[in-house]
């Protein structure tokens, strides 16, 4: 179960980015955005690792969330990517 909602993640973060890419906002207002969309799902892993590190777990909660945190942004960045490399070609 964790995997698919892992994937559904990623794969929404993709969806976003090329959805991203052809909003006609400046970039700080894309960038903001970007980063209100990764963040929620890595702070469920982070912030109770962050508060109790001395927790059973804690390290792989931290390093999970950092992870998906790392994967998000790039599967953003690979949305915007894929929709740049797009609007070239046409």
């Amino acid at each position: 179960m964790a995997q698919i909602l892992t994937a559904i993640y990623l794969f929404a973060m993709l969806a976003a980015g090329w959805r991203l890419f052809g909003v006609d906002w400046s970039r700080g207002a894309k960038l903001s955005t970007a980063v209100t969309l990764i963040c929620p799902i890595p702070l469920l892993l982070l912030v109770p690792a962050l508060l109790h590190p001395g927790r059973p777990f804690g390290d792989l909660m931290r390093a999970g969330g950092l992870i998906l945190l790392l994967c998000g942004a790039l599967c953003m960045a690979g949305g915007v990517s894929a929709a740049w490399v797009r609007t070239r070609r046409a």
